[in-house]
């Protein structure tokens, strides 16, 4: 058979020979780039679920280890969850630190005593034998809003909010967000690894606990006023500085919850389309982000805890 090519010119052959036109180029090109970027939507995706999926494993062991610290010494402990960030070093990201902390034993008398006995803050320390644990930038703890409550929403602010760790560069760079969600929580394990909803010995009419990060109450027996609360300037009123966290170095009372959710801040605010401001208004970061259609609520993890054991239990998505 003749090759109908062998009278061409090598030029000739060249074009003949030639597989895509600009156009089919073109077309090849553009598929390549919505193949790339469905990639790059779909890795960053699992990023995040993988960030969120390793923060609740991080979550889930600290509490296995503060229940088992719990039983071991025969004494309550608690986990709190706090922001941590230094405000001298504004270039390394805010970190959610999960803390095992247990109480002192110093209670401080505050108030009128009511008609079930006097009121009384108590004052806990980290536990320097269980190894607290950094959560990676961005990755947050919230809990249910159960004290503490601001008229947040309508009806029962428990069933309608969250609180979780405050942005601090934003909070203490002029209030550009409202602490109003802002509170340091604590998961409670009793001596027997049992999970508690308040302290054991919370006889009296109103029993509050808190930690002493600072530690100005060791010397100091019983302290006469460890608890540093007016750090911040966003909060008004002496109320809301033992509630509202707006300095990482607040000792605010302890929420004490029932669950806990997981979730990413950062993907968060790369979604958000209204201000979280501090401005009186707190619609934006309700509707969004702490509400219960907010991101919390759609996209978190959930770690609940066996009624009867204290055993945490983890819950997807």
């Amino acid at each position: 058979m003749t090759n109908h090519f062998q009278h061409l010119t090598p030029r000739h052959a060249r074009s003949a020979q030639r597989a895509f036109t600009l156009v089919e180029l073109m077309v090849v090109i553009a598929i390549i780039g919505i193949l790339a970027v469905v990639t790059l939507v779909s890795s960053r995706r699992m990023s995040a679920g993988a960030r969120v999926s390793s923060a609740t494993n991080a979550v889930t062991a600290v509490l296995a280890n503060a229940r088992a610290a719990a039983i071991r010494d025969n004494k309550p402990t608690a986990v709190v969850f706090r922001a941590s960030w230094d405000a001298t070093k504004p270039h390394l990201p805010q970190q959610t630190e999960v803390i095992v902390v247990r109480s002192t034993g110093d209670l401080v008398q505050f108030g009128s005593p009511s008609s079930a006995g006097p009121n009384v803050a108590e004052r806990f320390l980290p536990l320097t034998d269980v190894q607290s644990v950094k959560l990676s930038e961005g990755i947050k703890v919230a809990g249910p809003l159960y004290e503490g409550d601001f008229s947040v929403g309508s009806g029962n602010a428990s069933d309608y909010a969250w609180v979780t760790q405050g942005e601090m560069p934003f909070i203490m760079n002029g209030c550009q967000e409202t602490p109003r969600f802002s509170r340091q929580f604590a998961v409670f394990f009793g001596a027997d690894g049992a999970f508690l909803t308040r302290p054991p010995n919370a006889s009296a009419g109103d029993h509050k606990c808190y930690v002493d990060w600072n530690r100005n109450g060791d010397a100091i027996t019983p302290p006469a006023d460890p608890q540093d609360v007016a750090l911040g300037s966003c909060n008004s009123g002496n109320y809301e500085n033992y509630w509202l966290q707006d300095h990482v170095d607040d000792e605010t009372n302890l929420v004490f919850v029932p669950f806990l959710a997981i979730y990413d801040d950062r993907v968060a605010r790369e979604r958000k389309s209204v201000a979280w401001d501090g401005s009186g208004s707190y619609a934006g970061i309700l509707s969004e982000l702490t509400g219960p259609s907010g991101f919390i609520s759609v996209f978190s993890d959930r770690i609940q805890f066996n009624r009867y054991s204290g055993v945490p239990e983890v819950r997807g998505r």
